[in-house]
Protein backbone atom coordinates (compact mmCIF):
# COMPACT_ATOMS: atom_id res chain seq x y z
CA UNK A 1 0.00 0.00 0.00
CA UNK A 2 1.29 3.46 -1.03
CA UNK A 3 0.22 6.47 0.40
CA UNK A 4 -0.66 9.50 -2.16
CA UNK A 5 1.17 12.21 -0.85
CA UNK A 6 4.77 10.19 -0.72
CA UNK A 7 3.57 8.37 -3.94
CA UNK A 8 3.22 12.44 -5.29
CA UNK A 9 6.61 12.98 -4.16
CA UNK A 10 8.19 9.95 -5.69
CA UNK A 11 7.03 11.47 -8.55
CA UNK A 12 8.61 14.63 -8.76
CA UNK A 13 12.02 13.35 -7.82
CA UNK A 14 13.18 11.73 -11.31
CA UNK A 15 12.27 15.48 -13.01
CA UNK A 16 13.63 17.19 -10.65
CA UNK A 17 17.41 15.25 -10.67
CA UNK A 18 16.63 14.93 -14.32
CA UNK A 19 16.84 19.25 -14.65
CA UNK A 20 19.59 19.28 -12.22
CA UNK A 21 22.00 16.89 -13.51
CA UNK A 22 20.85 18.42 -17.35
CA UNK A 23 21.91 21.61 -15.72
CA UNK A 24 25.14 21.04 -14.03
CA UNK A 25 26.30 19.01 -16.90
CA UNK A 26 25.71 22.22 -19.20
CA UNK A 27 27.80 24.41 -16.56
CA UNK A 28 30.88 22.07 -17.08
CA UNK A 29 30.51 22.09 -20.82
CA UNK A 30 30.46 25.46 -21.07
CA UNK A 31 32.44 26.25 -17.87
CA UNK A 32 29.82 29.01 -16.34
CA UNK A 33 27.60 28.53 -13.59
CA UNK A 34 25.11 31.23 -14.64
CA UNK A 35 23.70 29.59 -18.35
CA UNK A 36 20.43 31.90 -18.83
CA UNK A 37 22.12 34.05 -20.76
CA UNK A 38 24.53 31.49 -22.97
CA UNK A 39 23.58 29.65 -26.28
CA UNK A 40 23.10 25.97 -24.61
CA UNK A 41 20.71 24.90 -27.52
CA UNK A 42 21.98 22.52 -30.74
CA UNK A 43 20.60 24.79 -32.97
CA UNK A 44 23.34 27.51 -31.92
CA UNK A 45 20.74 30.46 -31.21
CA UNK A 46 18.67 29.72 -28.01
CA UNK A 47 20.08 30.49 -24.73
CA UNK A 48 18.81 28.66 -21.78
CA UNK A 49 15.97 31.13 -20.78
CA UNK A 50 15.11 31.22 -24.71
CA UNK A 51 15.32 27.51 -24.70
CA UNK A 52 12.84 27.05 -21.49
CA UNK A 53 10.93 29.69 -22.91
CA UNK A 54 10.66 28.08 -27.14
CA UNK A 55 7.25 29.26 -27.64
CA UNK A 56 6.62 28.72 -31.23
CA UNK A 57 8.14 24.82 -30.66
CA UNK A 58 5.33 24.74 -27.81
CA UNK A 59 3.07 24.87 -30.19
CA UNK A 60 4.46 22.61 -32.68
CA UNK A 61 4.37 19.89 -29.67
CA UNK A 62 0.96 20.70 -28.34
CA UNK A 63 -0.93 18.18 -30.68
CA UNK A 64 1.36 15.38 -28.83
CA UNK A 65 1.08 16.71 -25.46
CA UNK A 66 -2.81 16.93 -26.10
CA UNK A 67 -3.13 13.27 -27.16
CA UNK A 68 -0.49 12.42 -24.22
CA UNK A 69 -2.91 13.84 -21.88
CA UNK A 70 -5.92 12.22 -23.35
CA UNK A 71 -4.36 9.21 -23.14
CA UNK A 72 -3.38 9.58 -19.17
CA UNK A 73 -6.35 11.26 -18.00
CA UNK A 74 -8.41 9.00 -19.97
CA UNK A 75 -7.14 5.98 -18.30
CA UNK A 76 -7.03 7.54 -14.87
CA UNK A 77 -10.63 7.87 -15.50
CA UNK A 78 -11.39 4.47 -16.66
CA UNK A 79 -9.62 2.79 -13.76
CA UNK A 80 -12.15 3.46 -10.73
CA UNK A 81 -11.42 0.46 -8.79
CA UNK A 82 -11.52 1.59 -5.27
CA UNK A 83 -11.57 5.54 -5.76
CA UNK A 84 -13.47 7.37 -3.27
CA UNK A 85 -16.57 9.17 -3.67
CA UNK A 86 -15.58 12.77 -4.64
CA UNK A 87 -16.83 16.24 -4.29
CA UNK A 88 -18.85 17.52 -7.19
CA UNK A 89 -17.58 21.18 -6.48
CA UNK A 90 -14.75 20.94 -5.71
CA UNK A 91 -13.71 18.83 -8.37
CA UNK A 92 -15.25 20.74 -11.03
CA UNK A 93 -13.66 24.19 -9.75
CA UNK A 94 -10.13 22.39 -9.96
CA UNK A 95 -10.90 20.57 -13.49
CA UNK A 96 -12.33 24.55 -14.81
CA UNK A 97 -9.06 26.34 -12.91
CA UNK A 98 -6.29 23.80 -14.63
CA UNK A 99 -8.51 23.64 -17.79
CA UNK A 100 -8.14 27.63 -18.26
CA UNK A 101 -4.73 28.06 -16.92
CA UNK A 102 -4.06 25.58 -19.50
CA UNK A 103 -5.60 27.44 -22.62
CA UNK A 104 -4.05 30.82 -21.41
CA UNK A 105 -0.97 29.38 -21.41
CA UNK A 106 -1.35 28.39 -25.08
CA UNK A 107 -3.08 31.82 -25.98
CA UNK A 108 -0.02 33.21 -24.25
CA UNK A 109 2.36 31.30 -26.27
CA UNK A 110 0.55 31.98 -29.57
CA UNK A 111 1.24 35.83 -28.57
CA UNK A 112 4.43 35.26 -27.54
CA UNK A 113 5.37 32.99 -30.83
CA UNK A 114 4.35 35.84 -33.34
CA UNK A 115 6.34 38.39 -31.42
CA UNK A 116 9.27 36.74 -30.69
CA UNK A 117 9.53 33.66 -34.04
CA UNK A 118 7.39 35.78 -36.92
CA UNK A 119 4.43 34.43 -38.11
CA UNK A 120 5.10 32.40 -40.47
CA UNK A 121 7.51 30.80 -38.18
CA UNK A 122 4.41 30.27 -35.65
CA UNK A 123 2.29 29.04 -38.32
CA UNK A 124 4.49 26.23 -39.54
CA UNK A 125 4.65 25.20 -36.19
CA UNK A 126 1.06 25.25 -35.54
CA UNK A 127 0.23 23.10 -38.52
CA UNK A 128 3.29 20.75 -37.40
CA UNK A 129 5.28 21.69 -40.58
CA UNK A 130 8.90 22.38 -39.09
CA UNK A 131 10.78 19.12 -37.90
CA UNK A 132 14.01 21.24 -37.07
CA UNK A 133 15.76 24.50 -37.53
CA UNK A 134 16.26 24.26 -41.40
CA UNK A 135 14.51 20.86 -42.07
CA UNK A 136 10.49 21.33 -42.95
CA UNK A 137 8.47 18.56 -44.12
CA UNK A 138 4.39 17.65 -44.21
CA UNK A 139 3.41 16.83 -40.84
CA UNK A 140 7.06 16.97 -39.72
CA UNK A 141 6.68 18.15 -36.46
CA UNK A 142 3.97 15.31 -35.71
CA UNK A 143 5.83 12.42 -37.35
CA UNK A 144 8.83 13.23 -35.39
CA UNK A 145 6.90 12.96 -32.05
CA UNK A 146 4.67 10.30 -33.16
CA UNK A 147 7.01 7.38 -33.14
CA UNK A 148 7.41 7.96 -29.56
CA UNK A 149 4.12 9.18 -28.76
CA UNK A 150 2.74 5.75 -29.34
CA UNK A 151 4.97 3.31 -26.90
CA UNK A 152 4.71 6.10 -24.00
CA UNK A 153 0.81 6.30 -24.64
CA UNK A 154 0.57 2.01 -24.56
CA UNK A 155 2.65 2.56 -20.82
CA UNK A 156 0.95 5.30 -19.59
CA UNK A 157 -2.50 3.41 -19.94
CA UNK A 158 -0.71 -0.32 -18.86
CA UNK A 159 0.50 1.61 -15.49
CA UNK A 160 -2.34 3.58 -14.67
CA UNK A 161 -4.33 0.81 -14.81
CA UNK A 162 -2.49 -0.88 -12.77
CA UNK A 163 -3.26 0.94 -9.62
CA UNK A 164 -6.16 0.58 -7.39
CA UNK A 165 -7.23 3.06 -5.04
CA UNK A 166 -8.47 2.35 -1.08
CA UNK A 167 -10.78 4.53 0.31
CA UNK A 168 -14.74 4.20 0.35
CA UNK A 169 -15.66 2.87 -2.96
CA UNK A 170 -18.07 5.14 -5.02
CA UNK A 171 -21.64 4.09 -6.32
CA UNK A 172 -22.27 2.44 -9.41
CA UNK A 173 -24.05 4.96 -11.28
CA UNK A 174 -21.00 6.98 -10.75
CA UNK A 175 -18.48 4.40 -11.40
CA UNK A 176 -20.18 3.55 -14.61
CA UNK A 177 -20.54 7.52 -15.50
CA UNK A 178 -16.75 7.85 -15.65
CA UNK A 179 -15.26 5.09 -16.49
CA UNK A 180 -17.57 6.33 -19.78
CA UNK A 181 -16.20 9.34 -19.47
CA UNK A 182 -12.55 7.50 -19.21
CA UNK A 183 -13.16 5.85 -22.80
CA UNK A 184 -14.27 8.74 -24.63
CA UNK A 185 -11.16 10.18 -23.74
CA UNK A 186 -9.24 7.50 -24.99
CA UNK A 187 -11.37 7.20 -27.95
CA UNK A 188 -10.50 11.32 -28.59
CA UNK A 189 -7.47 10.65 -28.07
CA UNK A 190 -7.36 7.77 -30.48
CA UNK A 191 -8.89 9.59 -33.19
CA UNK A 192 -6.95 12.42 -33.01
CA UNK A 193 -3.56 10.67 -33.52
CA UNK A 194 -5.39 8.64 -36.49
CA UNK A 195 -6.44 12.19 -38.15
CA UNK A 196 -3.16 13.75 -37.89
CA UNK A 197 -1.03 10.27 -38.83
CA UNK A 198 -3.44 9.94 -41.60
CA UNK A 199 -2.83 13.52 -42.76
CA UNK A 200 0.72 13.06 -42.88
CA UNK A 201 2.41 10.01 -41.89
CA UNK A 202 4.75 8.66 -44.58
CA UNK A 203 4.16 4.81 -43.68
CA UNK A 204 7.12 2.36 -43.25
CA UNK A 205 9.62 4.68 -44.72
CA UNK A 206 9.39 6.74 -40.88
CA UNK A 207 10.65 3.35 -39.90
CA UNK A 208 14.04 3.73 -42.30
CA UNK A 209 14.42 7.01 -41.22
CA UNK A 210 17.46 7.40 -38.57
CA UNK A 211 17.19 11.15 -37.87
CA UNK A 212 13.56 10.54 -36.91
CA UNK A 213 14.27 7.41 -34.77
CA UNK A 214 17.30 8.77 -33.16
CA UNK A 215 15.03 11.61 -32.38
CA UNK A 216 11.92 9.42 -31.27
CA UNK A 217 14.96 7.65 -28.70
CA UNK A 218 15.46 11.39 -27.41
CA UNK A 219 11.96 11.59 -26.47
CA UNK A 220 11.80 8.13 -25.01
CA UNK A 221 14.50 9.04 -22.65
CA UNK A 222 13.43 12.57 -21.94
CA UNK A 223 9.34 12.29 -21.25
CA UNK A 224 9.32 9.05 -19.22
CA UNK A 225 11.22 10.61 -16.89
CA UNK A 226 10.14 14.24 -16.88
CA UNK A 227 6.74 15.10 -18.15
CA UNK A 228 4.85 11.84 -17.55
CA UNK A 229 5.74 11.41 -13.68
CA UNK A 230 4.79 15.64 -13.33
CA UNK A 231 1.51 14.76 -14.99
CA UNK A 232 1.07 12.00 -12.90
CA UNK A 233 1.38 13.51 -10.06
CA UNK A 234 -0.89 16.49 -11.45
CA UNK A 235 -3.53 13.82 -11.59
CA UNK A 236 -3.12 12.58 -8.04
CA UNK A 237 -3.61 15.80 -6.76
CA UNK A 238 -6.36 16.30 -8.11
CA UNK A 239 -7.72 13.03 -6.69
CA UNK A 240 -6.54 13.69 -3.27
CA UNK A 241 -8.02 17.43 -3.75
CA UNK A 242 -11.14 16.14 -4.90
CA UNK A 243 -11.92 13.29 -2.89
CA UNK A 244 -8.99 12.93 -0.23
CA UNK A 245 -7.64 9.38 -1.22
CA UNK A 246 -5.06 8.15 1.02
CA UNK A 247 -3.49 5.01 -0.65
CA UNK A 248 -3.26 3.01 -3.73
CA UNK A 249 -1.68 -0.51 -4.28
CA UNK A 250 -0.05 -1.63 -7.07
CA UNK A 251 -2.39 -4.90 -8.92
CA UNK A 252 -0.99 -5.41 -11.89
CA UNK A 253 -3.58 -7.14 -14.53
CA UNK A 254 -3.07 -9.37 -17.65
CA UNK A 255 -3.72 -6.28 -20.12
CA UNK A 256 -1.72 -3.88 -18.30
CA UNK A 257 1.54 -6.11 -18.80
CA UNK A 258 0.50 -6.58 -22.27
CA UNK A 259 0.60 -2.82 -23.12
CA UNK A 260 3.63 -2.68 -21.02
CA UNK A 261 5.39 -5.17 -23.04
CA UNK A 262 3.92 -4.26 -26.68
CA UNK A 263 5.66 -0.47 -25.34
CA UNK A 264 8.66 -1.51 -24.54
CA UNK A 265 9.04 -4.26 -27.66
CA UNK A 266 8.57 -0.87 -29.63
CA UNK A 267 11.12 1.22 -28.17
CA UNK A 268 13.54 -1.22 -28.01
CA UNK A 269 12.99 -2.14 -32.34
CA UNK A 270 13.42 1.28 -32.62
CA UNK A 271 16.67 1.32 -31.23
CA UNK A 272 17.57 -1.65 -32.70
CA UNK A 273 17.18 0.41 -36.34
CA UNK A 274 19.04 3.13 -35.38
CA UNK A 275 21.92 1.34 -33.25
CA UNK A 276 24.42 1.12 -36.19
CA UNK A 277 23.65 4.43 -37.39
CA UNK A 278 26.26 7.46 -36.51
CA UNK A 279 23.45 9.02 -34.88
CA UNK A 280 25.64 12.04 -33.66
CA UNK A 281 26.21 12.88 -37.56
CA UNK A 282 22.98 13.61 -37.98
CA UNK A 283 22.52 16.10 -35.17
CA UNK A 284 23.11 19.57 -35.31
CA UNK A 285 26.65 21.12 -35.00
CA UNK A 286 26.08 24.50 -33.54
CA UNK A 287 29.25 27.20 -33.51
CA UNK A 288 30.04 26.27 -29.95
CA UNK A 289 30.44 22.99 -31.18
CA UNK A 290 31.62 22.59 -35.05
CA UNK A 291 32.94 19.41 -34.41
CA UNK A 292 29.05 18.21 -32.92
CA UNK A 293 27.97 17.82 -29.53
CA UNK A 294 27.72 14.47 -27.52
CA UNK A 295 24.92 12.28 -26.38
CA UNK A 296 25.05 13.47 -22.92
CA UNK A 297 24.80 17.27 -24.14
CA UNK A 298 21.87 16.44 -26.17
CA UNK A 299 20.01 14.61 -23.57
CA UNK A 300 20.65 17.86 -21.33
CA UNK A 301 20.18 20.80 -23.59
CA UNK A 302 16.60 18.86 -24.29
CA UNK A 303 14.74 18.57 -21.44
CA UNK A 304 14.83 22.45 -21.32
CA UNK A 305 12.97 22.82 -24.47
CA UNK A 306 10.36 20.97 -23.39
CA UNK A 307 9.40 23.22 -20.59
CA UNK A 308 6.37 24.00 -21.51
CA UNK A 309 5.35 21.41 -22.43
CA UNK A 310 5.84 19.87 -19.10
CA UNK A 311 3.63 22.42 -17.79
CA UNK A 312 0.84 22.15 -20.14
CA UNK A 313 0.73 18.52 -19.88
CA UNK A 314 0.21 18.69 -16.01
CA UNK A 315 -2.22 21.26 -15.96
CA UNK A 316 -4.54 19.64 -18.94
CA UNK A 317 -3.88 16.33 -17.33
CA UNK A 318 -4.60 17.45 -13.97
CA UNK A 319 -7.86 19.44 -15.39
CA UNK A 320 -9.24 16.46 -17.89
CA UNK A 321 -9.37 13.95 -14.88
CA UNK A 322 -10.76 16.73 -12.38
CA UNK A 323 -13.19 17.96 -14.81
CA UNK A 324 -14.39 13.94 -15.38
CA UNK A 325 -14.80 13.25 -11.69
CA UNK A 326 -16.71 16.59 -10.85
CA UNK A 327 -18.85 15.19 -13.94
CA UNK A 328 -19.65 11.78 -13.10
CA UNK A 329 -20.11 12.60 -9.39
CA UNK A 330 -22.50 15.98 -10.22
CA UNK A 331 -24.51 12.98 -12.72
CA UNK A 332 -24.85 11.33 -9.14
CA UNK A 333 -26.37 13.85 -7.47
CA UNK A 334 -28.65 14.70 -10.30
CA UNK A 335 -29.77 11.19 -10.21
CA UNK A 336 -30.47 10.73 -6.24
Amino acid sequence: MLEVRTLIVSLLVPPAIYFFVSYVYLCLWHGTPWLFSTVVHENGRLTLLGSLFYFDHFLGCAPSVVFLSLCLAGACAWNTAGYQVAEASRARRIGLGLLAAASILVLISFVAAIHLAGWQRTVDYLFQSIERDGVSSKGGTWNLLQLSNIPMALAVIGIVTSFVGHGVPAGARETRSQRNLGLLLLAAAALLSAAMTWWSWPGAAAFGNPRWLAHSLRELATYPLTAVPIAAAAVLGTERWAAGIGHVRLKLSPPSVLLIAISLTMALTQWLLVARVDVLALAQRPPFAPHGLPIGYLLASHVFEHFLDFLFFAMLSGGLYAAIRGLACQRRLDRS
